[in-house]
């Protein structure tokens, strides 16, 4: 009796573990990837591609933003931002738009001096590079003189630079602020004159021709001279 008792009880709880846990799989809880696809997938997947195409909503520097520099001045004053900023924002803007053309002036390796040429050799590639750069530097003062209303000194890059560029920049340390805007445009004023005389002589330099350049030295030089020594 004992027996058959303890097998009747083992039975009902046998029973009662396997309804806990039912084989069935109408009550099995599958996990979410197991799930079958909502019927209107297709209606939702059109959802969220509308939603990935919809344009972002414009920023505030979108609003003042324009391709046009004088209404990009324009903009950034009109909202109140100190004149010193609208300079150094559209500075920067220029340069982001010339960034292309500078980056091919600048020098590769073994640029400078041919193969078997000796290290002293003054090379053509030299004054090209440095002319085109000047080029790139008047363009730009234009642009800024014509969205600022005044003027804005763009210097080369280091890399353009000649030795008398190197010399000049000593040079105008020693010269106050307000005379140093006629320095720059002597200095590029001599440039502009060697560059013609370079094309005039294609390398081939007379007397006379030396002499011109001698002449075009002296009066850059007592011009720098004579501003050096006004007082601030």
């Amino acid at each position: 009796m004992f027996v058959l008792n303890v097998l009747l009880a083992g039975g009902v709880i046998w029973n009662l573990k396997k309804d806990a846990f039912p084989r069935n799989s109408e009550n099995r809880i599958d996990s979410p990837l197991s799930l079958p696809a909502p019927a209107n997938l297709p209606e939702t997947k059109r959802r969220v591609q509308r939603a990935l195409l919809k344009p972002a909503a414009p920023t505030p520097y979108a609003a003042i933003y324009s391709n046009r520099p004088h209404e990009f001045a324009a903009n950034l004053r009109r909202v109140g931002c100190p004149e010193e900023t609208v300079k150094d924002i559209l500075f920067a803007e220029i340069n982001r738009r010339y960034h292309g053309r500078e980056q091919q002036l600048r020098p590769k390796p073994a640029d400078h001096v041919p193969f078997t040429w000796s290290p002293k050799t003054s090379e053509a590639k030299l004054l090209e590079r440095r002319q085109q750069a000047a080029s790139i530097a008047r363009d730009k003062e234009g642009i800024l003189r014509a969205a600022l209303g005044y003027d804005v000194h763009v210097e080369m890059p280091l890399y353009a630079m000649t030795t008398s560029d190197l010399r000049f920049q000593e040079t105008v340390e020693s010269i106050s602020p307000k005379n140093r805007p006629a320095a720059y445009q002597a200095q590029e004023q001599y440039w502009l004159r060697v560059e013609q005389l370079l094309a005039r002589t294609r390398g081939f330099w007379e007397p006379a021709d030396v002499e011109e350049l001698n002449q075009v030295k002296r009066e850059r030089t007592e011009f720098l001279d004579s501003i050096s020594k006004e007082q601030p």
